[in-house]
C-alpha cells in the first residue's frame, strides 16, 4: 500500500534554530518554505523562498532582521527555562492583527511568543515573562514571507520582486 504525498499543513510551521554556530528559521506552509540559515563562524548567510524545485533569494533586510530577532529571543527563552535544545518548533496562529507562535521547548512543555507589530510579547509559564519593542516590526515582517510563499507557484504573472 503506497502513501498518499503530503499536502503540507494548513496553518504555517515556523522553526527556530539557535546554537552557538548554526542560526536558522525554517517557515513552512502548503509544501513551500522560507529558509533561512546563517553560519557563524564563516558569516555565511542563505535566505531563499523554495518550492518544487524552484529557489529564490530572498534579500530583505527588514525580513532578515526579523530572524536575526526570533532567534535572539529563542536563545532568551532557552536560557530562561535552562533548556538543552537548540531547535524550537510550532504551529503560526495567525489573527488580524498579531501572529502568536507556541514553540515546545522541552518534550513536555511549551512557550507562547506573540508578536504584534514591534512588539513581542513571551512567556513561559511560572519563568518567563517577557515584553519586547524592537527597531523592526517582525510581524509584519513574517506576514510578507507567508505572502510571498503564496505567490510562490501561484501561476499569478505577478513577480514575487512585486510583492
Amino acid at each position: 500500500m503506497g502513501s498518499s504525498p503530503s499536502k503540507g499543513s494548513k496553518e504555517p510551521i515556523l522553526s527556530v534554530i539557535t546554537s552557538p554556530y548554526i542560526k536558522s528559521i525554517t517557515l513552512i506552509k502548503g509544501g513551500k518554505a522560507f529558509l533561512l540559515q546563517y553560519h557563524a563562524e564563516t558569516r555565511s548567510l542563505y535566505a531563499a523562498l523554495v518550492a518544487n524545485g524552484y529557489e529564490e533569494l530572498v534579500r530583505d533586510g527588514e525580513v532578515l532582521r526579523a530572524a536575526r530577532i526570533l532567534t535572539r529571543l529563542m536563545r532568551i527563552i532557552a536560557k530562561s527555562t535552562k533548556s538543552r535544545y537548540y531547535s524550537f518548533t510550532g504551529v503560526l496562529k495567525l489573527d488580524s492583527s498579531k501572529i502568536t507562535f507556541k514553540p515546545y521547548i522541552s518534550p513536555t512543555s511549551t512557550a507562547t511568543v506573540i508578536m504584534d507589530g514591534n512588539v513581542i510579547l513571551a512567556e513561559v509559564p511560572g519563568l518567563l515573562r517577557k515584553k519586547i519593542k524592537t527597531s523592526v516590526d517582525v510581524e509584519p515582517a513574517l506576514r510578507h514571507i507567508l505572502k510571498r510563499m503564496e505567490k510562490l507557484l501561484s501561476g499569478d504573472d505577478a513577480r514575487l520582486d512585486d510583492l
